[in-house]
């Protein structure tokens, strides 16, 4: 890894209106760009797209230019990581062969400048729900991925869209300064692990705290706030992107 890291999540490209999903797609390919001059390296944890699924040989056009992207930045040198969401959980061989991006299926745990990082999408995290761990268990079967690419692309996409629009939800910011919220608690339950950050995406609300040398982050997202996580030797910052 290099000494700059940014972190990015829950673009959900594909969620909006034609105009609204321009506009993000140049801020985005702005910021990619932006990585690519800094030398730094990009984290992306997850829901990058609101429904993304990898066939053998069609690559969905309405990302071509943000794939495109990702490649060029890539053979700049940059180091990408994927860690999926819950919308985009289907990424595959052609994201790692083809372009080139390293996928972490669950989370991601490393040491940067003496500092032990823990990095996930956020989603299940925290709490014991029954519901979204039979929702896991019936989308991730071998079985059922190999079933619903059988369908045709285009299909397959209006139905895992409309989907992804149903099952979509946002904390609000009143409900997540609360204290006992899960994802605050599964920080803090990391940081007795030996952990002294904790980022994580899934929750649109950009935030950071810091404790005792500890920190826990929340991305945001790039619907609404454009906003990203800067990790270098100075430390751990919440920034937003203004093209």
């Amino acid at each position: 890894m290099k000494d700059i890291i940014y972190c990015i999540a829950d673009a959900h490209l594909g969620i909006g209106e034609e105009e609204e999903e321009r506009k993000k797609e140049r801020n985005l390919i702005a910021f990619l760009d932006k990585v690519k001059k800094e030398r730094a390296d990009l984290i992306i944890a997850g829901d990058l797209f609101d429904f993304y699924f990898e066939y053998n040989s069609v690559i969905p056009r309405k990302y071509f230019d943000i794939l495109a992207k990702l490649k060029e930045i890539i053979r700049a040198g940059v180091g990408v990581w994927f860690v999926p969401g819950n919308h985009d959980f289907w990424v595959g061989p052609f994201f790692e062969k083809d372009i080139g991006v390293r996928i972490f299926r669950k989370s991601m745990k490393f040491k940067f400048f003496n500092k032990k990082i823990f990095l996930a999408h956020g989603d299940g995290l925290g709490r014991f729900d029954l519901g979204h761990l039979l929702l896991q268990l019936l989308l991730r079967q071998p079985l059922n991925i190999f079933l619903f690419s059988l369908l045709h692309p285009n299909l397959a996409y209006a139905l895992g869209r409309w989907v992804s629009k149903m099952s979509r939800q946002k904390s609000s910011n009143r409900n997540f300064i609360l204290k006992g919220h899960p994802l605050k608690n599964f920080a803090r339950n990391m940081w007795e692990k030996g952990y002294d950050t904790v980022i994580l995406g899934h929750i649109h609300y950009p935030h950071i705290e810091k404790k005792n040398g500890k920190v826990f982050a929340i991305i945001g997202d790039w619907i609404d706030n454009f906003s990203y996580i800067r990790i270098s030797k100075n430390g751990i910052s919440l920034h937003y992107f203004k093209n």
